[in-house]
């Protein structure tokens, strides 16, 4: 009896994993435990950058696992366990909050693990409620049950470790399971189920307000702090791609302007491996003391020379910056609007453009999901320049190695009727700012970089 789909499956998760380890081995690096007590480089995407390879071999195995699941899964144990996802949430949340993730990992013999009695004397909690959670944590692969009742921290579970990079993107504002439960009102029922406007979402719904998502997080200082660390990483994690992989030396501008730049992370790596460009950080008016103060700290002699420079720049206002100086990065800033608020951004900076100037959108490329050989990754992997690999079938969106992609639209659309868009999707929006696309990028990231510059075309 042919079993087609499982074996062209298989065939494809050997490739890909075979691959992944020749990769590995290439870029010498260790090999991957969960019983690992110490952090592997592949863990932090923050800070180190895998080789092409290695980023499709393990994107391409993450989709294979994906599409195996779901072929030999039953569908009422896939219900049963994606209504149960939310639990797993709020367990890490909970190990967190308590410090048990802390505790944990400062014990002598970390890889020993630590009995939860011991675990709910020290915190003051009942040991019956704490196994179940940790218990949860451990089916999601982020803790160790060493033996009946005790447990460790295995190598995943350290980035959210005081001060570590998951951490703060593990951050949950209050109300935020509330918006996900308003999601099938607002779309089916409420009165604003055929608005796009951002001031019309289950956010408000949920949170019973009339504000933007944005300016209730303002006039919320103990949610602002976590949220902005939270971006902060969730930028940090594409800049490494970002620096290595656009070809900065063929910009023909000598300035970079980063609109809706923070606190100026991606703009000091860029500069960092390019001295020749100048800089200048752009954000609202209440963010620019703080990225001037850790501009200054950092990088003293750029602010000193001019190298770099920081200013208040209202995205939703004409751009300041004009002419063929200067080229322009929008980095997380479209997915956050919908199409009438994205075009207004947009088209400020589209105005502002000379000839050589560019538009840099660091953002995802939604792929529809489409049953299709994921032809780019597979001829990345083909090591002997082009022998026929063997005949798979994987989404091209890569199944649920995308899942981060179509969990950020939603959860854009859901906070302010935004989307990550498609290609079609994105062509449409610069086109009608006068612009056209130059190239697209792929990152060893979730995002690309979709370059845009004048569509000299359109005005003939």
């Amino acid at each position: 009896m042919a079993h087609a789909e499982l074996d062209r499956l298989q065939a494809c998760l050997n490739f890909a994993l075979d691959t992944l380890r020749k990769e590995m081995d290439n870029s010498q690096l260790p090999p991957l435990s969960q019983h690992s007590s110490v952090e592997h480089p592949l863990d932090d995407s923050t800070t180190y950058l895998p080789s092409t390879g290695l980023f499709e071999a393990r994107r391409l195995s993450l989709a294979c696992l994906g599409e195996l699941k779901n072929l030999i899964q039953s569908p009422l144990d896939k219900c049963m366990e994606e209504r149960f996802t939310v639990y797993g949430v709020a367990c890490t949340d909970t190990l967190i909050k308590t410090g048990i993730i802390d505790y944990l990992s400062d014990v002598p013999n970390p890889s020993q693990g630590v009995p939860a009695a011991e675990l709910a004397s020290k915190f003051e909690l009942d040991s019956q409620k704490l196994v179940p959670i940790l218990r949860c944590c451990a089916a999601s692969g982020w803790v160790r049950e060493t033996r009946d009742s005790s447990f460790a921290l295995n190598r995943c579970s350290r980035t959210f470790i005081e001060g570590n990079a998951g951490r703060k993107l593990n951050f949950s504002m209050p109300g935020f399971m509330s918006m996900i439960e308003t999601i099938p009102h607002w779309v089916a029922e409420s009165d604003w189920k055929l608005s796009r406007s951002p001031e019309q979402t289950a956010f408000q719904i949920a949170f019973n307000t009339p504000l933007l998502a944005f300016s209730w997080i303002v006039e919320n200082p103990d949610v602002l702090v976590p949220i902005a660390d939270h971006l902060q990483v969730y930028g940090d994690m594409s800049t490494p791609s970002v620096v290595a992989d656009y070809p900065w030396e063929q910009l023909q501008t000598p300035v970079i302007v980063d609109c809706g730049g923070g606190e100026g992370g991606l703009i000091s790596a860029i500069l960092d491996a390019h001295p020749s460009f100048r800089a200048i950080v752009q954000d609202m008016e209440n963010v620019v003391p703080l990225t001037s103060s850790i501009m200054e700290e950092r990088r003293p002699r750029d602010i000193e020379n001019g190298v770099i420079k920081v200013e208040a720049h209202d995205f939703f206002q004409p751009q300041p910056r004009i002419g063929n100086e200067y080229s322009f990065i929008l980095r997380h800033i479209m997915h956050d609007w919908p199409d009438k608020e994205a075009a207004t951004i947009l088209g400020n900076v589209a105005r502002a453009l000379g000839p050589k100037s560019k538009i840099l959108i660091v953002d995802m490329v939604a792929v529809p999901n489409v049953d299709s050989t994921a032809t780019t990754s597979v001829k990345s992997l083909m090591l002997d320049g082009g022998a026929k690999g063997p005949d798979y079938r994987i989404p091209s969106h890569f199944g649920s190695a995308s899942r981060i992609v179509s969990g950020s639209s939603v959860h854009m659309l859901t906070m302010i009727n935004g989307c990550e868009r498609s290609l079609r999707e994105w062509e449409k929006l610069v086109k009608g700012c006068g612009l056209r696309i130059t190239n697209i990028y792929p990152l060893r990231a979730h995002t690309s970089i979709i370059e845009c510059a004048l569509d000299t075309r359109a005005l003939l």
